[in-house]
This record gives structure tokens, C-alpha cells and sequence, in this order.
């Protein structure tokens, strides 16, 4: 043992957002497939030109009351085509 205490591992946190027309909704937390379902369901509800990102964030280091983001993992959008959700890693 080298007398070193181990840091826990971070934990992953995602927020997730939607947009259609003047609406929005959002969110966090800490499993990407459940953002996703999130986005998912509002962008089928939501109806044409609806929009949606996953980012991956952390806790602000410094201690401020907010997330920092990391990167966009993944965006959404509904097809007014077909009314399919479309989704495309980043």
C-alpha cells in the first residue's frame, strides 16, 4: 500500500434536451440509454421540427453550483417524413 488514498472513479452524468417550436424539456442522469429514451419519447410526442442532444457532463470543479460540459454524445431529430425519431452520434 503506498499510503495514497484512491479517489473514487467519477461517475458519468449525461443531460439530455429536447426542443419543438417554442417548447423545451430537459434533464440529467447518469445512464446515456436512459437520456436517450427521454429525448426519444418527447421528440415522438412533440410533433414536426422537434430536436433533441445528449451531452456528457461533470460537476463543476470548482464547486459552483453547475455542470460543465464535456462533449455532445449523441443528437435526435424527427423525421416529418416518416415520424421517426433519427438519431446520430457525435
Amino acid at each position: 500500500m503506498s499510503g495514497q488514498a484512491r479517489r473514487p472513479a467519477a461517475r458519468r452524468m449525461f443531460t439530455w434536451d429536447a426542443r419543438a417550436g417554442d417548447r423545451g424539456w430537459s434533464g440529467v442522469t447518469d445512464d446515456r440509454n436512459t437520456a436517450m429514451r427521454h429525448v426519444h419519447q418527447v421528440l415522438r410526442g412533440s410533433g414536426p421540427g422537434g430536436r433533441g442532444t445528449i451531452r456528457r457532463v461533470a460537476l463543476d470543479p470548482l464547486g459552483r453550483v453547475r455542470y460543465v460540459r464535456l462533449n455532445v454524445v449523441a443528437e435526435a431529430w424527427l423525421d416529418e417524413a416518416t415520424g421517426a425519431v433519427v438519431w446520430r452520434d457525435a
